[in-house]
């Protein structure tokens, strides 16, 4: 699908990489909190991640401007700490929401579909590079400068749209695939739970 407009560059030529929000200790949801916090248990590798109810966590910040880190539409989350890395993008979150330092923020220039940086994250290559530089045992993590200096290529806007169409429809499929699973399980336990059950009943009637 590439051609010969496309071109490589770094990935800080493509989005602004920006750190996530650092705080002390673990987090508590606060009755007053004014901004919602995106942890690492709210978000899932290969899927646009759209706020839910269930992953209430707001909190006040300090006195900080924390306006670097609020997230909006069109973001990438991209987990820079742990063993395994992947990029998250941001399809729907209550405004402010900000993202702690587990994350690097980046935010797309203009001539880059975020779909399209996301893709590029996931692919082999990439991964490879980030697992070059992995640094630390105990809580490894990734280099921000480093990162941010990985190649990718870049075509024309089209070719970016054609590529990110794709991966949607690769996690379109992926979510009705998990959704026809867990459904067929549901079935089978329903089935399960019938049979046994007129078991029972036929043992109960004998004389």
């Amino acid at each position: 699908m590439l051609h010969d407009a496309t071109r490589f560059v770094r990935i800080r030529d493509c989005a602004a990489v920006l750190p996530g929000f650092s705080t002390k200790g673990a987090l508590s949801d606060q009755p007053n909190g004014t901004h919602q916090v995106v942890m690492g248990k709210h978000v899932e590798q290969g899927t646009p991640y759209i706020f839910d109810e269930r992953h209430r966590l707001r909190i006040v910040p300090d006195s900080r401007d924390v306006a670097k880190y609020i997230l909006e539409p069109g973001d990438i989350l991209f987990m820079s700490r742990g063993m395994y890395s992947y990029a998250v993008l941001i399809e729907d979150v209550p405004d402010p929401t900000i993202a702690p330092s587990t994350f690097f923020i980046l935010k797309p220039h203009p001539h880059v579909i975020p779909e399209y940086l996301v893709w590029c994250l996931e692919q082999q290559a990439t991964e490879a590079r980030l697992n070059a530089m992995r640094t630390g045992a105990g809580a490894p993590m990734i280099p921000r400068g480093a990162f941010a200096e990985i190649p990718i290529p870049l075509p024309e806007k089209s070719v970016q749209r054609g590529i990110a169409e794709l991966w949607r429809l690769q996690w379109r499929e992926a979510r009705l695939q998990q959704e026809l699973m867990e459904e067929k399980g549901r079935l089978a336990r329903l089935v399960g739970s019938r049979i046994f059950n007129s078991f029972g009943q036929a043992d109960r009637e004998e004389p």
